[in-house]
């Protein structure tokens, strides 16, 4: 089993991270980390500087063990993080929230949304504080 997140340069982002990284201890679990990247039609998971950049947001959890799995901008974040947790058989789900006017999420939708209603597993929505 494993703990999936969907990770962004965001302070929601960082904080599923955070709460993905301790949970996935907390399990005894690796983490599988998705991340779209904007710009770029075939993002690599070895790209270095984001490597880099996990591992340093990551340095508070030494003993976690963690993946990078990538996908383009414009890919729908619901179901890649759903298609990965489905691929890996992933316990858990956590994504970032923020804050939303009802009517925002009519109209425009909501990856968390999206990711509540399609999980067939647990799902941790994170909001950052």
């Amino acid at each position: 089993m494993t703990v999936a997140v969907a990770h962004s340069d965001t302070a929601r982002g960082k904080a599923a991270l955070r709460n993905a990284a301790a949970e996935a201890l907390l399990r005894g679990e690796p983490l599988a980390v998705l991340r779209i990247i904007p710009g770029v039609d075939k993002p690599s998971a070895e790209d270095p500087a984001l490597v880099a950049q996990l591992a340093a947001e990551l340095a508070d959890f030494p003993d976690l063990t963690w993946t990078l799995h990538t996908g383009p901008e414009g890919f729908d974040t619901a179901d890649a993080l759903l298609g990965l947790a489905d691929e890996l058989g992933a316990s858990l789900l956590v994504i970032g929230s923020r804050r939303r006017r009802p009517i925002g999420k009519v109209v425009l939708g909501s990856t968390v949304q999206q990711v509540l209603l399609k999980s067939l597993i647990p799902v941790l929505v994170v909001k950052a504080s």
